[in-house]
């Protein structure tokens, strides 16, 4: 069974792209190291045996009023792909968070930009739903499902796995609070913001500085044991 650990910077702008716009859907792009080796830094994340493990270690916010299959989609998923490429990375899967709080299904946009993401990615594909009810929850628990893809021969069909791991572990989820404490979201840029002025970017540079300065302030850093 695969597994999908997220570094804290891909998790401050999953979570910061949702609470920035809690009226409705938004949408993002995950990525990995273009190499499965592990790197230096990485917190608890390990490989389980038996267990394949994607590694997300940054996101992309898309759109927050704009989420289709749309040529807009295809220039930013191209923007996104020269950037990881120049970066070592790669991507590997789709994050979403539908607009109504109840609604914690797969809808039919984010199946198929998440499906054409995955005919894309050779391998360690995922899709993260944003579970809106565990929203008010984060200082405990990840606010997300994950799912896999199951290939047949003429679709992909999601199938849900297992928790997401965070980077070091319940340590790691006390940056959720400090996000909404010091609104933290308020920063976070997507590709809607950067098309409405150019000057935003939507690599989110300073919101990248946060966190790492937040990670150096842990306590004990050493690697968890699972």
């Amino acid at each position: 069974m695969s597994e999908v650990q997220l570094s804290l910077r891909s998790y401050a702008k999953i979570l910061s792209h949702v609470v920035q716009y809690p009226y409705t859907a938004v949408n993002g792009v995950l990525l990995t190291p273009a190499s499965p080796e592990r790197k230096e830094g990485d917190g608890n994340l390990r490989r389980k045996e038996g267990n394949e493990r994607v590694e997300v270690v940054d996101a992309v916010p898309l759109f927050h009023y704009n989420i289709s299959l749309s040529p807009m989609l295809t220039v930013a998923l191209t923007q996104i792909e020269e950037y990881a490429i120049n970066r070592g990375l790669r991507i590997c899967g789709y994050y979403h968070a539908n607009e109504f709080h109840s609604d914690n299904d797969i809808g039919f946009v984010a199946a198929r930009i998440a499906d054409r993401i995955a005919e894309n990615c050779e391998e360690g594909a995922c899709l993260l739903l944003v579970n809106n009810e565990k929203l008010d929850h984060i200082a405990t628990e990840l606010p997300f499902k994950v799912f896999f893809p199951v290939r047949s021969t003429d679709r992909i069909d999601w199938k849900e796995g297992e928790e997401p791991i965070l980077q070091y572990g319940e340590r790691g989820l006390t940056l959720g609070p400090e996000i909404m404490k010091t609104q933290l979201y308020q920063s976070v840029v997507d590709m809607d913001s950067h098309y409405d002025d150019v000057r935003c970017h939507w690599d989110n540079a300073a919101l990248n500085e946060v966190v790492t300065l937040f990670t150096e302030s842990i306590p004990d850093l050493e690697e968890v044991e699972e």
